[in-house]
């Protein structure tokens, strides 16, 4: 059986939040979850990239068929995750050049709710390095997930796709302006020191929001942002206090579960004196719990309400798709030519070792009847013969089977010669 290199996802194309948030990994799990599958002897390789938008399973199997491949993986992470059978409605599965264009689409921002995005590389690169740390990648995905840095390296050199590139953090800090556009007067708590709160504060100050507070559960973290842009870090214990004063609340945590609940937003309330509360929940899973927005005076939006705000920017930026794909088709091709190739590897390790064989099988016949024939050159000679013939059914080889790719003319020759065929070996 041929490599595999294949796809199991969802992402926010394909199902809303309250199913992204079954299928999302902390890192921890991830560990977990890589460690759990590559139990499997076929299992050369696994990538898992979990995000608020996508969570995605990228894999690399040898020695089963496609469905096989699929199969295996997508039961593991069914088990692992214990999902309803329904959850496989909102995921899409892409095996081989289309895996690897859908893999660069993602790493460059063309797959992102927000068109060009530049976060989506750096959470790209974590994950890989995630299993890289656990020795779970292996030689064929390493070499995929450096090209496809490479790739949103380009993609971003070369276009324009990320210019003035709106994310889901900026999207919500529009959200926020719409509901108070009087923004300079009103105070925001932003819980979450991470990336997106990083950049959750940076884009609440480009709209104009004066007074911010940041908590963290880890202090430290929110004192660091909070230096960077002037602002005010408060203790993560003190979350009920602020949820009384401000008027904006944005989360964006790794949480598995929610940190703002109905009780507490309804003992808050009164004594807000039923003032309006915006609580925008950027988390997946939801920081928030669903039933607060049913509470009078309290508008809860989630990172799914973003879209309409984006939507805005992609359609600025849509002629930079062609050019950005352009790049990315040449690259994916590129690379499964490579992958084709290690198809041929073993097939011509083993024409070489033949024929060496054979060489030096005869040279031992010939020595027998001529002892006093000069050893060098007529070994030399047949060394020579060896490595011509070699050479000449190696570029036929190759010819043949398309670099590697038409597998079946590889198994025919490999009958034809004798050979035995070690693919995924």
């Amino acid at each position: 059986m041929e490599r595999m290199i294949g796809l199991i996802g969802l992402n926010y194309k394909s199902a809303p939040v309250e199913i992204r948030e079954l299928v999302s990994f902390t890192e921890d799990q991830i560990y977990e979850f890589i460690k759990n599958l590559k139990q499997i002897e076929a299992v050369a390789g696994v990538v898992v990239l979990s995000t608020c938008n996508r969570t995605e399973i990228y894999f690399h199997i040898k020695t089963v068929s496609i469905q096989e491949g699929f199969d295996m993986v997508f039961n593991r992470f069914s088990d692992y995750k214990n999902l309803d059978v329904s959850v496989k409605n909102h995921m899409y599965f892409a095996v081989g050049l289309e895996a690897v264009k859908h893999l660069f689409q993602v790493a460059c921002g063309l797959n992102s709710m927000a068109l060009g995005e530049d976060q989506i590389i750096g959470q790209v690169k974590n994950a890989f390095l995630i299993s890289d740390h656990a020795h779970s990648a292996g030689p064929v995905l390493t070499r995929l997930f450096n090209r496809t840095f490479s790739a949103g390296k380009r993609v971003r050199t070369e276009t324009k796709i990320n210019e003035g590139a709106a994310s889901v953090s900026s999207a919500a800090a529009t959200l926020a302006k719409q509901q108070c556009p009087d923004m300079a007067s009103r105070s925001v708590l932003l819980i979450g020191a991470g990336q997106t709160g990083r950049l959750s504060m940076l884009s609440l100050i480009e709209k104009g929001f004066k007074e911010l507070y940041i908590t963290n559960r880890t202090f430290e973290k929110a004192v660091e942002v909070a230096k960077e842009f002037k602002t005010t870090a408060v203790p993560f214990n003190s979350i009920k206090k602020y949820l009384i004063t401000c008027d904006i609340v944005t989360v964006a945590t790794g949480s598995v579960k929610p940190l703002i609940t109905r009780s507490m937003i309804e003992e808050v309330m009164p004594e807000r004196n039923f003032r309006p509360l915006i609580i925008i929940d950027l988390s997946v899973p939801r920081n928030v719990a669903e039933n607060v927005c049913k509470i009078e005076s309290v508008t809860l939006l989630n990172v799914d309400d973003t879209k309409i705000v984006i939507q805005e920017t992609y359609k600025k930026r849509k002629a930079e798709i062609v050019k950005a794909n352009e790049i990315i088709n040449r690259m994916a091709d590129n690379y499964m030519t490579w992958l084709s190739s290690l198809n041929l590897s073993p097939t011509i390790r083993q024409i070489q070792e033949n024929f060496r064989k054979i060489n030096n099988m005869e040279f031992e016949n010939y020595r027998k009847y001529k002892n006093n024939t000069d050893r060098k050159p007529i070994q030399d000679y047949g060394s020579h013969i060896a490595d011509k013939f070699s050479r000449l059914i190696i570029e036929n080889l190759k010819y043949l089977t398309d670099n590697g790719r038409k597998v079946e003319h590889l198994k025919m020759l490999n009958e034809l010669f004798e050979l035995t065929i070690a693919n995924g070996k």
